[in-house]
């Protein structure tokens, strides 16, 4: 969770002391060049916690984060945006800030509609199991990682070992294929191909 509000950052940071949540703070502002050292947008505050926890950190912060209507600027753009637009929000908790959830309901409640929990373990289930399945890589990243091997460059190395070997995290801060089976298959085939073109013109040379 990235925050630009220090005030804020620090009623999370409390709430989760009290309730025994592991977590760390980055200041990603020391990130960035002095040169941008105006760029307010910048200088955020990055609470990371343990996959495991998000959830229930996620439940405990919407039960005890003070929010107040009459602070939120009045130009929001939540205040823009549709019934099921909202509704999303409200599913998709972990991808918004805390407050901007709050407002969601609030908005929503406003028109006497509440997102039921069903409903939102309905969609992070979805979530869960899209996010368990292999990508499929396009035609040209194989054509142009095929051509490059033929060719002898290091390109074409390098997304062999991209599909053979990439991964992304999940939730529950396990890692699991990026790509398919058959897509690794082809990272084989590719390192195989450009190892030996890239060796045998490096023989000749």
């Amino acid at each position: 969770m990235s925050l630009t509000d220090s005030s804020v950052a620090e009623e999370m940071i409390q709430i989760l002391k009290v309730n025994k949540i592991a977590f760390k703070i980055q200041d990603t502002s020391k990130d960035f060049d002095a040169t941008f050292a105006n760029n307010t947008a910048q200088d955020s505050i990055l609470i990371m916690l343990n996959p495991n926890d998000f959830d229930k950190a996620s439940r405990i912060l919407d039960e005890n984060m003070q929010f107040n209507i009459n602070e939120i600027d009045p130009l929001h753009p939540l205040f823009s945006f549709t019934i099921d637009e909202l509704k999303d929000v409200v599913k998709n908790y972990d991808e918004w800030h805390p407050l901007d959830v709050k407002l969601a309901k609030h908005l929503l409640k406003k028109e006497s509609i509440t997102v039921e929990d069903s409903e939102i373990i309905d969609k992070q289930l979805q979530k869960e199991i899209k996010a368990q399945l292999p990508e499929k890589s396009n035609s040209l990243t194989l054509i142009m990682g095929y051509g490059f091997c033929i060719m002898g460059g290091l390109a074409g190395i390098g997304i062999a070992i991209f599909l053979l070997t990439g991964k992304s995290t999940m939730t529950d801060g396990s890692k699991k294929y990026i790509y398919s089976k058959s897509d690794r298959a082809h990272g084989v085939y590719m390192l195989i191909a450009g190892t030996a073109v890239f060796l045998s013109l490096f023989i000749l040379n």
